[in-house]
């Protein structure tokens, strides 16, 4: 009896081991994540910025709000999809409420927010999820003039423009900011292959 327990042993130890082995995850490595991360957000970034600087051109601040509704998600659900990835823009101060940042994202916002009031360029936040995707977060800062015009102060955003803004988001959180202070998160997943 006691031979057939220990073989039985035996064999249900090797199919539990070969179990883990078949369900080990793997992570594209940290620098690879991030390189993929930033490119991904630069273009959605530079994509987002044509699109605005052409209604802008063409119709003033306000004709940029309805680009930016109808247009913004779409460009970075876009840019993903081109590089197989999950992208998304999140603040603590959203104009979208579906781009509210909570849990991890609000804390790598408050890290970022740190950093900067303490003079320091804000290292992005990096985690291995279980999945097997690498998640990264990236800090967006309203690095231009022109951003304040639709995210600035009431001395930055015209009467016009605001009135724009609150007929297209009732509930909009995303004013008040300054030139150079962190105004989100790019959430970026990339998938091992």
């Amino acid at each position: 009896m006691k031979p057939t327990f220990l073989t039985a042993t035996f064999i249900l130890s090797l199919a539990l081991l070969a179990c883990e082995r078949k369900t080990a995850v793997n992570h594209v490595p940290r620098e690879e994540a991030l390189k993929v991360a930033r490119d991904a957000a630069q273009e959605a970034f530079q994509q987002l910025s044509g699109e605005l600087a052409q209604a802008i051109q063409a119709g003033g601040t306000v004709a940029a709000i309805p680009v930016c509704k109808s247009k913004a998600e779409s460009l970075v659900s876009k840019v993903a999809g081109e590089r197989e990835l999950s992208m998304i823009r999140l603040s603590d101060r959203p104009r979208n409420p579906s781009q509210m940042a909570t849990g991890a994202d609000l804390a790598a916002i408050e890290s970022f927010r740190a950093a900067i009031l303490a003079g320091n360029p804000p290292s992005p936040a990096v985690s291995q999820e279980a999945d097997g995707s690498t998640l990264v977060r990236l800090p967006i800062v309203a690095s231009q003039p022109l951003c304040l015009q639709c995210h600035g102060s009431d001395n930055d955003i015209s009467a016009e423009t605001r009135a724009a803004i609150l007929a297209s988001y009732p509930d909009d959180k995303a004013t008040g900011y300054r030139l150079n202070e962190l105004r989100g998160i790019w959430r970026i997943g990339v998938r091992a292959p």
